[in-house]
């Protein structure tokens, strides 16, 4: 070890004082950083949709009970199918809701157990916290994620994996670091394919359409199918409500991160190296919207997996683009041959 320099003192306008820039984040890191912790109060957009939707219940209700009575003073069977009709309807509704109401509730299991996760890693890498508090913390978030995991058949086996060697592992981080392994990894890679495949879609769609309304329409629809899938991958299974929670959290959280505008690291991937010279622009306009669908996935990612990142390396972003690309390059190389 070198030798501790002495203080001394010096001028805060000394010119041979040289202060260097703080060093260029990583895009890649923006989109798996935590979202800062939003702010309580009251909420006067879900009051106005909740009072406006119990206003248009109870005209339904009002309108079904005058059908029904009419019904039963003009015909005494015609009264009866109404009211039948109306009782299976009302279940209906009561079931949709229901599965709504669960949707939800999973999808805020999920997010409660990453956060917790994320105070359980920074605890077990706190050396001032007592060691029996640290195992505690862990074990409780690896067991939340046992339960969100347990009825599930395509986890069976990693469960039981996990389950006997869990006990060979005694530090906290290690626990943690062995269920991302034994656990999450094999659903990290399923998860990665799922982008992949959408972002290929988007940008073949994209390119092959005549329509800019198309385009749009398809592009929107494979994200939200992209984030049921990823979120029903990780034990979420939102419904329609939890869906759109679930699409407002990524906005929000490409929001915070700078991830809807594309880096420059993406449009150098697109536009660079001669790319544009070789491909049209619909295949090129192709390969953006397919990035872009890349990212809200690799987004998404950050809000459905149970468990921060810690040693297994998230999705990139660029080897996706890159595959886009030379996916699209092959294509560029045979369009000419099939014409001729």
């Amino acid at each position: 070890m070198s030798k501790p320099r002495k203080p001394a003192v010096f001028s805060a306008d000394d010119p041979a004082i040289r202060v260097s820039a703080p060093p260029e984040q990583d895009p890649e890191a923006e989109l798996h950083a935590p979202e800062p912790a939003p702010k309580r109060g009251w909420r006067w957009g879900a009051l106005l949709l909740s009072a406006l939707g119990g206003l248009v219940v109870l005209a339904l209700t009002s309108w079904a009970t005058q059908t029904v009575s009419a019904l039963f003073v003009r015909g005494g069977w015609l009264g009866w199918l109404a009211l039948g009709l109306a009782i299976l309807a009302g279940f209906s509704a009561l079931m949709l809701l229901i599965a709504e109401i669960a949707g939800l509730m999973r999808l805020g299991r999920v997010t409660r157990l990453r956060a917790k996760a994320e105070s359980a890693l920074a605890a077990a890498e706190d050396a001032a916290e007592p060691e029996r508090r640290r195992l505690k913390t862990v074990r409780g978030v690896v067991s939340g994620l046992e339960r969100l995991l347990d009825d599930r058949s395509d986890t069976a086996w990693q469960l039981r994996r996990f389950r006997e060697h869990r006990g060979d592992v005694i530090a906290p981080r290690g626990i943690m670091v062995l269920a991302e392994r034994e656990l999450l990894q094999p659903l990290d890679q399923r998860a990665s394919a799922m982008i992949a495949a959408s972002a290929r879609r988007v940008s073949v769609i994209t390119a092959i359409s005549p329509s800019a309304l198309v385009d749009v329409g398809f592009a929107a629809y494979e994200n939200l199918r992209l984030m049921r899938r990823l979120a029903t991958l990780y034990g979420g299974r939102p419904g329609f409500l939890g869906l759109m929670r679930l699409a407002r959290m990524v906005i929000a959280h490409l929001a915070v991160t700078g991830g809807v505008a594309m880096g420059d690291d993406v449009v150098q991937q697109v536009v660079g190296h001669g790319l544009t010279a070789r491909l049209s622009a619909r295949l090129g306009e192709g390969i953006v919207n397919g990035a872009f669908t890349a990212r809200i996935g690799i987004a998404t990612l950050s809000q459905c997996r149970p468990l921060p990142y810690i040693e297994a390396p998230p999705p990139r972003l660029r080897a996706l683009i890159a595959d886009l690309i030379r996916r699209e390059r092959r294509a560029a190389r045979t369009e000419p041959s099939n014409a001729g």
